[in-house]
């Protein structure tokens, strides 16, 4: 990888599918791209999740504290 790369870092594991495509969502709707680590791992083998670690999140390094911030000061769906 050249130096002017972006680095990419884990924010988040995920071993449902469902929260993975909403947090997914969310950074995507704020103009943050991500990138999933192992996404197929966990549609083939899904009761086995815990095994394969699960879906990791990853942004660029530049993107992650805000990426952190949108994930953590967003209400799941259905909290008021």
């Amino acid at each position: 990888m050249l130096d002017s790369d972006p680095q990419l870092v884990t924010i988040a594991t995920y071993h449902s599918e469902p929260e993975f495509l909403l947090a997914r969502a969310r950074l995507e709707s704020a103009d943050i791209e991500c990138f999933a680590l192992d996404e197929n791992m966990l549609r083939i083998a899904q009761w086995h999740s815990h095994v394969f670690g699960g879906i990791r999140l990853q942004v660029r390094e530049d993107d992650a504290q805000d990426a952190l911030a949108i994930l953590r000061n967003t209400a799941p769906i259905g909290e008021d």
